[in-house]
């Protein structure tokens, strides 16, 4: 196979004025699970990746990398992020997201058609972003999550949620999203929020169904789990975190091929910081988060009120209840991938991807599985075996990640970038 591949690169040397890229002597993480492979070369023509491992022969005039001493890691891929602002403010948290290494984001509910015709835009190489998915604009119920947001689609009838969802496909979409909660990351201040019907809900992902677009649901409750599964619905966000969940809902979960991005980010963001605050002075969230707002988080009245905050013992045990989770369904194989909740609450984009799998460590997860759930595993979540981006093997999207310290001993050392790689194309 091997053979054959090499034969093939050389054919395309010849043919076409493209260069190869030979990245040698670099330690492979490939995304795949299995152990790093040390000594490996990554052979890369174009946009992909033409063979990895180490017997792999360098043609040549092909360009050498020198990646002695380095670890290569996938592209990372955030299943849960929220851009905001006019087109030149998302292109620059684009940009943010790639400088950290995520080369796929999916974003999940809140883009006006504008800024759904800007992310297809980017998808055709016009502006410069990570491979993206967009819901466009998702549903809840009227005054229901998320409170104070004006874009969300909130229908009051199950024939105006088919309509809407028809509108969403002519923007094409690639899924529709939709808030199944009652209560805003476990917080009791609001009081009970009013959550979107069966009936409604049903007639969503019946309506997406027939359109061939896929239904993700941000979950609360394990009833609203099964209820949605119930009607097709296979990919969550968040994790149930009323209560704890028992073995058979394991068992359970795992025969309907369910998905978990637990957003463990966004679920401890009231207090992190407060008990963090040397977090504060990472150069890589300074330029995420920009100077303002961490001064903001760093002042003494931040920190008082995220210390005194009323509600932090419910806040808490939500928590307690999504690190639980997010260990059981690990264990039980059910599929755990990455998914920040980047821009929501204090969670940066990019800086908020690694602080994902860090909170999935401490979780449970070894360093080597954290890293799994953000490549392959959220991969297979946005396009399942067709997936041809996460891993670094034969055919795939060459989106890569340099490493200055080996990831799966610390995992905290997957922010330490020396390059990027996307598409075959190194960022600047």
């Amino acid at each position: 196979m091997r053979g054959n591949l090499f034969r093939l690169a050389s054919l395309l040397i010849t043919n076409t004025a493209i260069a190869m890229v030979a990245i040698t002597n670099a330690t492979l993480i490939d995304g795949t699970g299995a152990r790093p492979l040390a000594a490996a070369t990554i052979l890369i023509h174009g946009e992909h990746i033409v063979d990895a491992g180490t017997h792999v022969a360098v043609p040549k005039g092909a360009s050498i990398y020198d990646a002695t001493g380095k670890y290569i890691i996938p592209g990372l891929i955030d299943l849960h992020c929220h851009y905001g602002g006019d087109a030149e403010q998302m292109k620059s948290l684009f940009a943010l997201q790639l400088t950290f290494g995520v080369t796929t984001a999916r974003s999940l509910g809140a883009d006006t058609p504008e800024n759904v015709k800007l992310m297809h835009a980017a998808n055709r190489g016009e502006v410069r972003a990570p491979r993206l998915y967009t819901a466009g604009q998702g549903f809840s119920a009227p005054g229901g999550l998320p409170p104070g947001v004006p874009m969300i689609n909130r229908p009051t009838s199950p024939g105006q949620a088919r309509e809407m969802v028809q509108e969403l496909s002519k923007q094409d979409v690639h899924l529709v999203k939709m808030w199944v909660d009652a209560t805003l990351d476990g917080s009791l201040a609001r009081g009970p929020l009013p959550k979107i019907s069966q009936e409604i809900r049903t007639a969503i992902v019946q309506e997406a169904t027939r359109l061939g677009i896929p239904a993700v649901a941000h979950i609360y409750d394990e009833e609203d789990v099964r209820q949605l599964n119930a009607v097709g619905v296979r990919h969550f966000v968040h994790t149930i975190r009323s209560a704890s969940v028992d073995e058979d809902f394991v068992r359970w979960a795992k025969m309907q091929g369910l998905t978990f991005a637990p957003a463990l980010s966004k679920a401890q963001d009231s207090w992190y910081f407060a008990e963090n605050p040397t977090a504060l002075e990472d150069q890589g969230l300074v330029r995420a988060f920009g100077e303002a707002r961490i001064k903001r988080l760093s002042s003494r009245e931040t920190r008082d009120r995220m210390l005194s905050n009323p509600e932090s013992k419910q806040l808490r045990q939500v928590y307690a209840y999504e690190q639980e989770f997010v260990n059981k369904m690990q264990k039980g194989g059910v599929t755990v991938a990455l998914g920040s909740d980047s821009g929501a609450g204090n969670v940066a984009f990019g800086w908020g991807t690694h602080h994902e799998m860090t909170l999935l460590v401490e979780a449970g997860l070894s360093p080597l599985q954290a890293i799994v759930a953000a490549t392959s595993n959220a991969a297979f979540v946005l396009e399942g075996d067709k997936a041809t981006f996460g891993t670094i093997e034969p055919n795939n999207s060459a989106d890569l990640i340099v490493l200055d310290a080996n990831p799966t001993i610390e995992i905290q050392n997957s922010r330490k970038i020396t390059r990027v790689m996307q598409s075959g194309t190194w960022l600047e």
